[in-house]
């Protein structure tokens, strides 16, 4: 069986347009939305990674479609978005939404606060580079990256995930050469810290926090839940469910109260073991509405996991569990036509407040 393509931008946005030489003459709006407008978006989208590639269909830190980076000229800048820069993007947009509205992003847009208004960035020049674009289009400049020959200075939004891949190491090599500085938990990575890499020697804590100091009791809680951990998962990241097939994407349209899928739906029968996709502290566990028995938890970087329609939550609210760790069981419960797990992540614990789960869990290493 096939689903709908895992966000909904294509279809709002293709739909009704004139063919591709006419579409590509679309005039920037002369009132559009701020740069930090689309920071927002590209936030709740990608996480803000401009260049990221979830294999999912969609590209870059607006999650552009192929056909719809085509149709409105983005092909004058690179084949797919995540090949062209952030200003090149922002362009696109622009006539994205000086066609469509701020609904072509019917989740993100809403959230980022999207709407037809404020100074309009300027286009960037064919092939331009990535810092003269973003001064063309009026960006601010991104924060600076101590980045030497050995060593990283951490910055706000930063994973280890992130980190390595733009300095061409494993997210599990970075945590192992610098444990002493980052702490027990790998995705508690603060601000101000400094990574070593490549020939170095270990990081450095001056000028920042203490890291964080694992106690003997959480030491011997991981010890005594060991055994509920999966191959699926490591220190980072985890899948939440082990063998089932995607049965309802993220952004998926249909009868949902948002009118489009909030999540992703695995489906598996009843009683399946269900891990916390990463480290985190649980912050409600049990009957929660619609989404039956469910477990929520909150992670390093600010994010909230959703696992629902249980058979049972076996993770109690207060418990601190890492990547992998066994919270519960699948099920049916609350409104649900069949037994599945129902998977979201969310930028805060609120309904309405979803982002990519495809995009979040790729950041900790983890593919569907």
């Amino acid at each position: 069986m096939s689903f709908p393509s895992a966000r909904s931008l294509a279809g709002l946005v293709v739909a009704g347009i004139a063919a591709p030489a006419a579409v590509g003459l679309v005039a920037q709006p002369a009132s559009a939305a701020s740069v930090g407008t689309w920071d927002k978006v590209a936030r709740c989208e990608s996480t803000d990674d401009w260049s990221i590639d979830t294999g999912n269909g969609y590209y870059g830190g607006l999650q552009f479609s192929s056909g719809t980076w085509a149709e409105f000229g983005g092909r004058q800048y690179a084949p797919q978005a995540n090949r062209a820069t952030k200003a090149q993007q922002i362009a696109i947009a622009e006539k994205v939404l000086a066609t469509q509205g701020p609904g072509a992003w019917p989740s993100c847009g809403k959230l980022a606060g999207l709407q037809r208004g404020g100074p309009a960035p300027e286009a960037p020049a064919k092939g331009a580079g990535t810092s003269a674009a973003a001064k063309s289009a009026g960006a601010p400049a991104a924060p600076k990256k101590a980045k030497g020959a050995n060593g990283y200075t951490v910055v706000s939004g930063d994973t280890l995930g992130t980190i390595g891949s733009e300095l061409g190491v494993s997210w599990q090599t970075l945590y192992s050469d610098n444990r002493s500085v980052i702490g027990s938990d790998p995705n508690m990575i603060l601000p101000g810290r400094r990574l070593a890499y490549g020939s170095g020697s270990g990081g450095s804590a001056d000028s920042s926090p203490a890291a964080p100091k694992s106690s003997s009791s959480s030491s011997s809680s991981s010890s005594s839940k060991s055994s509920s951990s999966s191959s699926s998962g490591n220190a980072d990241g985890a899948l939440p469910v082990s063998g089932g097939a995607v049965s309802a994407r993220y952004h998926q349209a249909g009868g949902w109260a948002a009118g489009y899928h909030t999540g992703i739906d695995f489906a598996v029968s009843t009683g399946t073991q269900v891990r916390a996709a990463a480290a985190g502290t649980v912050v409600s566990s049990g009957r929660q509405g619609a989404y039956g028995n469910a477990v929520v938890i909150k992670h390093g970087d600010g994010r909230y996991t959703l696992y629902a329609h249980l058979s049972s939550a076996t993770a109690s609210e207060g418990e601190r569990v890492s990547a992998g760790e066994r919270i519960g069981r699948s099920g049916d419960t609350g409104n649900s036509t069949g037994p599945h797990l129902h998977f979201e992540v969310r930028s805060s614990n609120s309904y309405g407040a979803d982002i990519n789960p495809v995009t979040w869990l790729n950041g900790r290493g983890v593919s569907l």
